[in-house]
């Protein structure tokens, strides 16, 4: 974490993150929480747009996708709970 950098906190109502506070006291860092649901309508288009930008400039790089049939659901749920998927999202397409 960069000097005078800052947190920016994405998460549910009932979850609990754990916070690195003594590099949040030692680097002066600010911590801000994000609610995609109080944002204006303006805010969401500015917001489409930076990242139709950093898509289109490639500085945006989606995770590794796994393209699989329709037909490879069981096998694909059985590897995700068995925990043999990371880092990569799995796709099913009919």
């Amino acid at each position: 974490m960069a000097p005078r950098g800052r947190i920016v906190l994405l998460a549910g109502m009932g979850a609990r993150p754990e916070l690195p506070v003594g590099a949040v006291y030692t680097h002066d860092l600010q911590l801000r929480g994000f609610a995609i649901s109080m944002a204006r309508a303006d805010e969401l288009a500015d917001a489409a747009r930076r990242i139709n930008q950093l898509g289109a400039d490639g500085s945006l790089r989606p995770r590794a996708v796994e393209v699989l049939p329709l037909e490879a659901a069981a096998d694909a749920h059985r590897r995700l709970e068995a925990g043999q998927v990371r880092g990569t999202r799995l796709v099913l397409r009919p």
